[in-house]
């Protein structure tokens, strides 16, 4: 969008348009994975990414951006519920951390490859051709799902009689450790939104090339891997909570101090700082918010 001259507003609307459509369905996907479980989710999801990228190869514009935008959000919040829910049934309750923080392993790999794979391909493939390259890489998981790679936990089965009540998604909020674990779980979505948003635009804006936005990006993904490598000694040593407000520190210093530098290695570190508190917030406040949900009803809240 900033290649193609769009100011700064209409970025932020672009970027918000990700969000806000997925905002709404995401309690009623939650409750559809619930139903039926992972596996349909997930193909559905990889085969309308794998769209989204062949459109904007095709068609290119912003019009288009506008309107893929909003359906990545959408398919890609899908695809996050699904694993997150399928990863939180593996294994014993006391399992759950460390599998979470295994899972983030696995995303903090993608978000430190697909930044460095984005910005090498603009730079010497052009924008367009870059689409069309992340839509074919996101056709790979219909490979896998096709061939049947995944193995899926058992479906939790939703006790008989429920009152009306426990019917409503916003009544869970009642309990008071579910309601905290959620705002600071949607606090670690929201800000990594911001920060995929604000650092590539700050970095055009001060005249970086791609590949250096890229690298940038994926700096602050190397945090997130290296916080999560130590992070099961951390868990056994300090008390979750702590962590969690220990990561948002990390991330207020990192996020606000970016704007005063326009070094690159500053910048790199800052950078770092805010993966890591990232890295660190995300698993345990998932962790927190998937123990005190109801075991049936883990997609809904995490949607």
């Amino acid at each position: 969008a900033a290649y193609l001259g769009a100011s700064p507003a209409l970025i932020g609307l672009l970027a918000a348009s990700n969000g806000l459509v997925s905002a709404f369905m995401a309690v009623w996907m939650g409750k559809w994975i619930d139903r039926i479980g992972p596996k349909r989710p997930f193909m559905l999801a990889s085969l309308v990414l794998t769209a989204c990228g062949v459109l904007a190869w095709a068609a290119g514009g912003l019009v288009t951006l506008f309107v893929i935008s909003p359906l990545v959000g959408i398919f890609n919040s899908m695809f996050q519920i699904g694993s997150h829910q399928a990863v939180g049934r593996f294994g014993a309750p006391s399992e759950r951390t460390a599998n979470f923080t295994l899972h983030s392993l696995g995303i903090s790999a993608a978000t430190f490859i697909g930044p460095m794979i984005s910005g090498l391909s603009i730079d010497h493939l052009g924008h367009l051709n870059s689409f069309l390259l992340l839509g074919i890489l996101s056709a790979v998981p219909l490979a896998v799902l096709g061939a049947n790679m995944l193995a899926y936990p058992p479906r939790a089965v939703r006790p008989a009689g429920l009152s009306a009540e426990s019917k409503g998604g916003w009544s869970m909020l009642k309990n008071i450790d579910l309601r905290r674990a959620y705002i600071v779980a949607s606090m670690n979505n929201c800000l990594w939104s911001l920060v995929s948003f604000m650092i590539p635009l700050y970095g055009t804006q001060i005249g970086m090339t791609a590949t250096r936005i890229g690298t940038l990006m994926a700096i602050l993904a190397s945090g997130t891997v290296g916080i999560r490598v130590v992070m099961p000694w951390l868990l056994r040593t300090i008390r979750r909570w702590p962590l969690v407000m220990g990561a948002q520190m990390m991330i207020v210093i990192g996020f606000v101090g970016m704007p005063f530098t326009e070094v690159y290695w500053v910048m790199g570190a800052l950078a770092s700082l805010v993966g890591m508190g990232l890295g660190l917030s995300g698993p345990v406040s998932t962790t927190l918010m998937y123990d005190a949900s109801p075991p049936e009803r883990v997609g809904e809240v995490v949607g």
